[in-house]
């Protein structure tokens, strides 16, 4: 008994160790387990709380008809804007019976993206994608793209987007051969991954009416979604569109003085996050600015070299430099009086309570007038169809009203390419045409005026030469319209203005050695290959040398360092020897040394009979590029880069190793084709056009 009482109370403390063990363990792993679902939505949910608007939206989305994700896929804002038309076209067509929600293709990474479109997507999922350079998608669509045609090309998941209906709209340029690529790539994957087209792709032209193309399929969409869904517009539905308007509120003209002299100062350094981006550029000196043409051209090229250091800016040769240029003072003193502003006008831009959705968020303010129309307003594009609207929202002269309404309407395309398409007539010609059409400034920054782009160069430079800077080369624009205005490239002569005309022994101008120019660096494919010894053959007439200074810059450092270098041919073209052979002496040192193995240059205007352009030069080296293009040199490592011209060039350049394969190698016109297909395909034949 004693031994049984003595122990029952060991076999009790065992018992309570085990269980309260067992209880420790169950707790930490609980625990744990919560503190991991936590993080993952954290991790996974960008959503804040539902604020009272969002809840509003989530009610509506329950009671429409129909729930609507439209994904934009933008370089330049258009793709968004016409999104955000879209959205608002919509909204007031169908009320509440049609939910749209817009979506950046940013947001949609390779790692979010399946969850996206199979977890509660909405059933009808529309694509505005734009395609930029030759076939390239937008830079915010990228890892997307690359997504879905990853899975697309897998075969394996045929089914996985099976519940969806889509619909492709897609922005690009017949001028280039990869036309509207990115677009047509969306539409087969899609379609490949079991979705079905609510109806077929269309292929906006912005070398014809981008904008009359989107408002067509806008029509087009309408009338399918009445087909498909049953669904029409409310008769009770406000059918007039407000022009979307920023809120303006003035300040004093110190107070914008100031702002504009810390938003410089802010640009001027690192950003915090150390990633200088299209909307973070860098402010940069300019350091040197030199006439490349000789004083006998009457044209102008440019050689510009940014101060980089401290930018944390990175690049190789081939990418491209954006570019954030100014309007001229001319130009903005035309605009503000269309404006009836004096320049130092100061105010504050907002957007109001209940905006339309395409109101961007306003360009850095508070800021003066001058500022506005020179750092930030598109003045000398063509405007759109919506701009003429809302200045003949506000044109008091009815003839000038009933104009204006003529050329934004459907029935007038007739009309708007004959008065401005056609003639190239500029938004700021258009104000000086209507002068009774005087919108706000909240009117003109949010409908009329497009926010001033950054302008896109072929960096000209390597940073194995110097680190710290970065070099555009820039055929100054300067042309007579039809019209008979005096057309300047707002970027390239601005550029042209660091250029020291009276003092040559100045490296830029005293009148601009204080200008900081914004700009920032653009990752491209166009790069050189990875193993030196590999061939390759670089076309480029006039500026379209640029990128190919900066590989023949990277070649010699590497050739200084030791390595061994393939063999590289060089074919250049400009109209006259003695006045626009650029960079002669850079490239006649680089053969001297090995840098390249040949050097062929055409002189297109040299000869009275006879035009010699760089395609022509590519038949005298017919063999080499032959057994280049076939592997037999190189062991099919071999590169062919075009730089230049897309409409004219490239495509003389495209059509001549078609002959040369055709003549060497004796192929049929498609076998030839589907050689340099498979070339461009697996990156051997590379393109930078413009």
């Amino acid at each position: 008994k004693y031994h049984t009482t003595m122990l029952a109370p060991s076999l009790t403390n065992h018992a309570f160790i085990t269980i309260a063990s067992s209880f420790l363990f169950l707790l930490s792993f609980s625990c744990l387990f919560l503190l991991k679902v936590v993080r993952r939505r954290k991790k996974h949910s960008n959503a804040p709380p539902l604020a009272s608007s969002d809840c509003l939206a989530a009610e509506r989305s329950c009671e429409a008809k129909l729930r609507v994700a439209v994904y934009y896929g933008t370089q330049t804002g258009t793709s968004a804007r016409f999104a955000g038309e879209l959205e608002q076209d919509l909204r007031h067509k169908y009320g509440k019976h049609v939910h749209v929600r817009l979506i950046d293709l940013e947001q949609v990474t390779a790692e979010r993206a399946e969850d996206m479109f199979t977890r509660g997507h909405e059933p009808l999922a529309v694509f505005l994608q734009s395609t930029y350079g030759d076939g390239e998608p937008t830079d915010s669509s990228l890892d997307f793209l690359n997504w879905l045609r990853d899975q697309a090309s897998d075969g394996r998941l045929p089914d996985l987007l099976q519940r969806l209906k889509f619909c492709v709209f897609g922005l690009g340029n017949s001028s280039y051969e990869q036309f509207n690529a990115a677009g047509k790539l969306i539409d087969r994957s899609m379609k490949s991954l079991g979705a079905t087209r609510l109806m077929d792709i269309h292929l906006g032209d912005d070398d014809c009416d981008l904008e009359g193309d989107f408002r067509s399929w806008r029509d087009a969409l309408r009338a399918a979604i009445g087909d498909t869904y049953g669904i029409h517009a409310e008769d009770n539905i406000n059918q007039v569109t407000t022009n979307p308007t920023y809120v303006v509120t003035t300040v004093s003209h110190k107070d914008a003085l100031e702002a504009e002299a810390r938003t410089i100062v802010a640009m001027s350094k690192t950003p915090e996050d150390g990633m200088v981006t299209q909307h973070s550029p860098f402010a940069a000196s300019v350091i040197l600015a030199r006439e490349l043409h000789d004083v006998s051209s009457n044209r102008s090229c440019v050689h510009v070299e940014f101060d980089i250091s401290k930018s944390g800016i990175t690049y190789q040769p081939g990418d491209h430099l954006g570019v954030f240029a100014e309007n001229s003072l001319p130009v903005i003193q035309r605009a503000a009086a269309c404006l009836h502003l004096p320049l130092d006008h100061s105010f504050i831009l907002s957007i109001p309570e209940g905006s339309p959705v395409f109101l961007s968020h306003p360009f850095p303010n508070p800021c003066t007038l001058a500022a506005a129309l020179a750092k930030y307003t598109d003045l000398l594009n063509p405007p759109r169809k919506g701009a003429l609207e809302a200045l003949a929202s506000v044109s008091t002269d009815l003839a000038e009203h009933e104009h204006l309404k003529r050329l934004a309407s459907t029935d007038g395309k007739n009309e708007y390419e004959a008065f401005i398409g056609s003639p190239k007539r500029s938004l700021l010609e258009v104000l000086e045409s209507f002068p009774s059409a005087v919108p706000s400034l909240g009117l003109f920054f949010g409908a009329i005026a497009p926010r001033l782009l950054p302008r896109y160069y072929s960096i000209s430079s390597s940073p194995r030469c110097r680190s710290n800077v970065v070099s555009a080369t820039v055929a100054v624009v300067s042309t007579t319209t039809p019209t008979g205005r005096l057309h300047e490239g707002v970027a390239s002569t601005y550029l042209a203005r660091f250029i020291s005309r009276k003092d040559r022994a100045d490296s830029v101008s005293s009148a601009m050695k204080d200008t900081r120019v914004p700009l920032f660096v653009r990752s491209s494919t166009f790069k050189l290959p990875r193993d030196p010894v590999a061939p390759i053959v670089m076309i480029g007439p006039g500026t379209g040398f640029a990128p190919f200074r900066g590989f023949l810059q990277e070649r010699e450092a590497l050739l200084r360092a030791g390595n061994v270098l393939g063999p590289a041919y060089l074919f250049f073209g400009c109209r006259h020897e003695d006045q626009d052979f650029i960079y002669r002496g850079e490239m006649e040192d680089a053969l001297r040394e090995n840098v390249i193995s040949a050097l062929q240059v055409a002189f297109s205007r040299s000869s009275s009979t006879r035009k010699v352009y760089v395609q022509d030069k590519l038949m005298s080296a017919a063999n080499d590029l032959y057994n280049i293009m076939k592997g037999t040199v190189g062991a099919n490592k071999g590169r062919i880069y075009v730089c230049g011209d897309a409409k004219g060039m490239a495509r003389d350049v495209h059509r001549a190793l078609h002959v040369i394969l055709m003549n060497v190698g004796g192929y049929a016109a498609h076998e030839a084709e589907d050689i340099v297909k498979r070339l461009s395909e697996s990156g051997r034949y590379l393109k930078d056009v413009w």
